[in-house]
């Protein structure tokens, strides 16, 4: 295998490089809402966009799919249960993308936060798979009743040394050519206001366009620069 190829198959979806860049592009701060609830800042409506702009096929774009996620990291080593997400009484939710081929695709997740750190590594899930495959047990389950979200919720929260990603999938929103020329109101993120008075819907399409010519090895990672910079080298390289 040669040098090239190598370094193409450590920027594919479903690696840590491939999270980074687009955690780095797509990230804000987390903050706590006037409601009171935790905005970790994961900009998952802005993430399933561009996974979607990335994965067109023909005239064909992924469908976003709304409702909640929860990852919880069961009892491990004497230490409690965790949870990071969104509980069923939440007024927030969460967004992800379902492909065709490759199913439930969600990538703006952080596993971390000041008091918890998964054991398990989070790259992404794709196809109802945790990635990376690796030593620590991880499972991904799928809800469409609110009740049985919170079952397994609490299911999760008791199955020893084992990392559960359960989702609650509520509905599905087509991705269009209009959605993709006027993206700001359903986007409607902090996240988003900002790009709209920097950049406009030009950033969205520029940040997909990146991120494949970095899946290929054409374009090198933007990790280095800061995240505004970043954003200017993206839509100066690739909009219009």
């Amino acid at each position: 295998m040669s040098v090239n190829k190598q370094i193409d198959q450590s920027r594919i979806m479903g690696t840590a490089a491939f999270k980074k860049e687009i955690n780095h592009l797509l990230y804000a701060n987390s903050q706590t809402g006037s409601d009171g609830e935790f905005d970790a800042g994961w900009n998952c409506r802005d993430h399933a966009l561009v996974m979607a702009l990335m994965l067109k096929s023909g005239d064909n774009y992924p469908k976003i799919a709304s409702g909640k996620c929860m990852f919880v990291q069961g009892p491990v080593a004497g230490n409690a249960a965790f949870v990071i997400g969104q509980e069923d009484h939440y007024k927030s939710g969460h967004n992800w993308l379902i492909h065709s081929k490759f199913g439930l695709i969600d990538v703006s997740p952080s596993l971390q936060s000041r008091e918890h750190r998964f054991r398990a590594l989070f790259n992404g899930i794709f196809n109802r798979v945790w990635l990376p495959l690796g030593k620590e047990r991880a499972s991904v389950v799928v809800c469409r009743d609110p009740h049985d979200y919170v079952v397994e919720i609490e299911k999760a929260n008791h199955a020893m040394a084992h990392s559960t990603a359960v989702y609650l999938h509520l509905g599905e929103q087509e991705v269009t050519e209009k959605l993709i020329e006027s993206p700001f109101k359903f986007l409607n993120s902090r996240f988003s206001t900002e790009i709209k008075s920097r950049f406009g819907s030009d950033f969205y399409p520029a940040v997909a366009k990146h991120l494949h010519d970095f899946v290929v090895g054409k374009k090198n990672s933007l990790m280095s620069q800061g995240r505004v910079k970043a954003w200017g080298i993206v839509v100066d390289e690739f909009s219009g």
